[in-house]
């Protein structure tokens, strides 16, 4: 639990990249043009959904015949069954007079133990942790795919969640009415507390501030961060030839959403 000025802090900042909207419509063909679908996509970030359409289109520049819907169907499906077995509780009313613990420990259940998303060391050194396809089909990867995972399903089901770009190690904030926790999907869930979330960023940076590193982290962050994993993989892995591909992307992303 964190004071409520960090709460406070957080409140004013979450949906500032993320905020509710109409769902963004996706065309798909049989030969899709992945450098135009990720310039599609990041010109319409708006929700976690909407970054899932980023990320993949990503993966498709390493396998050209990924099915572009398949990354949302999998996400849907994992918060369709969670709806369905708890639905006095998977609501926005629901939500707001009990709160979402109750949601929150289903949720966790589908992901953590039938999914089994998580991480460990040997396969953050391959690209494949960054694919999120992969991700969900074996649920092992980098921590902030495992992220993307946890708040595009929260975001599902109208769980208040947000990714935080903590230096070292991707988190989600989960925000339930006065109280707030930090979640490690990386590690199967595992709450942090804010002891060891200050110890993580004084590790890196004894001047940051743990209030100002718990802000949601925006759309750029997001994006600079999996696509500098990425370039880091590939070099490891024998995949040089995508780094330019990589460079090019990272160009972009800070071309259109560097000014947001």
């Amino acid at each position: 639990m964190f004071s409520s000025s960090a709460i406070d802090l957080v409140a004013d900042e979450i949906g500032h990249f993320f905020h509710p909207r109409s769902p963004f419509t996706r065309e798909t063909n049989a030969m899709t043009d992945w450098t135009a679908s990720y310039t599609q996509a990041i010109a319409n970030l708006e929700r976690y959904s909407d970054l899932v359409d980023a990320v993949v289109a990503i993966a498709g520049h390493r396998r050209a015949t990924l099915e572009q819907n398949a990354p949302e169907i999998r996400l849907e499906s994992i918060a369709h069954r969670v709806r369905s077995k708890v639905p006095h509780l998977a609501s926005r009313s629901a939500i707001k007079q009990r709160g979402c613990s109750g949601l929150l420990a289903h949720m966790h259940e589908a992901i953590f133990e039938d999914m089994g998303l998580g991480g460990d060391g040997e396969i953050a050194l391959h690209p494949d942790a960054s694919d999120l396809d992969l991700v969900l089909e074996t649920g092992r990867g980098l921590p902030i795919a495992c992220s993307l995972v946890y708040c595009s399903i929260a975001e599902r089901l109208g769980i208040d969640a947000f990714g935080i770009d903590a230096p070292g190690h991707f988190l989600v904030g989960v925000r339930d009415r006065d109280s707030m926790l930090i979640v490690d999907p990386f590690g199967e869930g595992r709450l942090v507390d804010l002891q060891e979330f200050v110890n993580l960023v004084h590790a890196f940076d004894e001047t940051i501030d743990p209030e100002k590193a718990l802000m949601p982290a925006p759309a750029l962050a997001w994006l600079d961060r999996w696509l500098r994993n990425l370039v880091v993989a590939c070099d490891r892995s024998g995949e040089s030839h995508l780094l330019p591909t990589w460079t090019s992307l990272l160009d972009e992303t800070v071309r259109v959403l560097g000014s947001r």
